[in-house]
């Protein structure tokens, strides 16, 4: 089954699996915070995120994707301008 937004709030949804006790204390922190579970663990997650790394990020997708280290020549810049603009126009119609 397909879901559709109806609204573009640029997040996603994701469905995950935790132990019956992570679930009771993370329950008793949230309420102890006069939150919901839910929100309490959206909040840990980005904090978690913002707190990161991200020259590690970067260093670990240069070794893994090193495609992404290599620039574009002069005439793949072009090309990749050329396109985007015949998109961007033919989108404004």
């Amino acid at each position: 089954m397909n879901t559709v937004a109806l609204n573009n709030t640029g997040k996603t949804k994701k469905l995950i699996e935790l132990p019956n006790d992570i679930c009771r204390r993370l329950s008793l922190q949230a309420a102890a915070m006069g939150t919901s579970v839910k929100r309490l663990i959206e909040n840990m997650v980005i904090n978690s995120i913002e707190d990161s790394d991200d020259d590690a990020l970067y260093s670990y997708l240069l070794e893994t994707r090193p495609e992404g280290s290599v620039m574009l020549s002069d005439h793949e810049q072009a090309e990749l301008l050329n396109r985007l603009r015949k998109k961007a126009m033919s989108d404004e119609v």
